[in-house]
């Protein structure tokens, strides 16, 4: 339990550290703004029996305590679509009723021991019915300051994301082009193969045109001005990927594969359905007539959906598994944001993937 705490501690020592300077913000200035008013009474109220170092040291643990959960355990979650808003709103109401039991419970114990050394002259206290609008006013203070923190936190962090992936968008195309083949002289060489192939083989003379224009669609030859390319398109050369792979494996592999397109102009964001399938060839085992592959595509107007699930392969799996994929999930991010739904289901022996993306109208 203490290595767990110390590794809390490790992890979120900067959040802790701002919310600890933000609850000493907000407890000074609630300070200046009665001091100013009374300065007697202030230094009583805010010192107490126990101090005022004591008292703003404890203020600034309940407040570091009730901050983190309302930002980082129920606002920013929610936010981010990693928890049910539903599931957010009772974590928070049942959080806010054990805060106001614990402090209502505290406040008559204070008021009780006031009382036993009350003198008949001593002022009265805070009555029990003004005390709870007290908590409850405060308490929606907490929450508004927190979903502020919480808003500023999710700017930054996109921020953040976003010069991230512009980065990475760049580097990874400074390192295409290190190592880019010349395509027209690729092309040129393939056509030259072609031709001379196929008086030979036919078949083989198909799948190296194939090839060509896999390669060409992948070099963003057929994209629109906004990156995206049409579905169909897209589906045309994940087909000519199917394909080609059932070439290599003289057909053996098993694989079903279904389409429903009702609207033909979307555009989508290209190779990403056939990386996914890129993946199943590369990672799973086709061979099983009992597990095939299994590919499914369904268009709308304003929605895709792509599911796909295959039976993984025995053995060690490749180095690059879980980098296409990750690619994927912030290529997603980025050009749909929330308008896009990336699932992976994983057992010891199957994979599925479900993506879902709204279109817009």
């Amino acid at each position: 339990m203490l290595k767990a705490a110390l590794n809390f501690f490790k992890v979120n020592y900067r959040r802790l550290a701002f919310l600890a300077l933000f609850s000493l913000l907000v407890y000074g200035s609630f300070f200046l703004l009665s001091y100013v008013v009374n300065p007697a009474q202030t230094a009583r109220n805010f010192a107490g029996r126990t101090g005022l170092l004591f008292n703003t040291l404890i203020f600034v643990i309940e407040s570091v305590i009730t901050h983190y959960i309302l930002i980082f355990v129920v606002i920013l979650p929610a936010m981010r679509h990693q928890r049910r808003i539903r599931v957010a709103v009772i974590i928070g109401l049942v959080f806010f009723i054990v805060k106001f039991a614990y402090d209502y419970i505290f406040f008559l114990m204070e008021r009780a021991e006031q009382a036993r050394s009350m003198t008949d002259s001593s002022p009265a206290g805070l009555p029990e019915d003004s005390m709870r609008w007290v908590l409850v006013i405060s308490y929606v203070f907490v929450l508004v300051t927190s979903f502020s923190v919480a808003l500023l936190v999710e700017w930054v962090h996109k921020d953040k994301e976003r010069i991230m992936l512009e980065k990475e968008k760049t580097e990874a195309e400074l390192k295409a082009l290190k190592h880019q083949i010349n395509p027209h002289f690729l092309f040129n060489s393939l056509s030259f193969i072609y031709g001379k192939v196929i008086k030979l083989d036919k078949e083989t003379a198909d799948s190296i045109l194939m090839l060509a224009n896999i390669m060409r669609y992948a070099l963003g030859k057929s994209a629109n001005i906004d990156g995206t390319v049409n579905i169909v398109d897209e589906l045309e050369h994940l087909k000519n990927v199917i394909e080609i792979n059932q070439r290599r494996h003289n057909h053996g592999l098993n694989i079903h594969y279904d389409e429903q397109i009702d609207d033909q102009s979307i555009s989508i964001v290209p190779l990403v359905l056939i990386t996914l399938v890129e993946n199943a060839f590369k990672h799973g085992d086709l061979h099983d007539p009992a597990n095939p592959l299994r590919i499914r595509i369904n268009t709308s107007v304003d929605e895709l959906t792509f599911e796909i699930n295959n039976k993984k392969g025995k053995g060690v799996k490749a180095l690059s598994n879980g980098i296409g994929l990750h690619n994927i999930r912030q290529q997603l991010s980025l050009t749909y944001g929330n308008r896009s739904k990336f699932l992976i289901d994983e057992s010891e022996t199957h994979f599925n993937v479900s993506l879902k993306i709204t279109l817009p109208a």
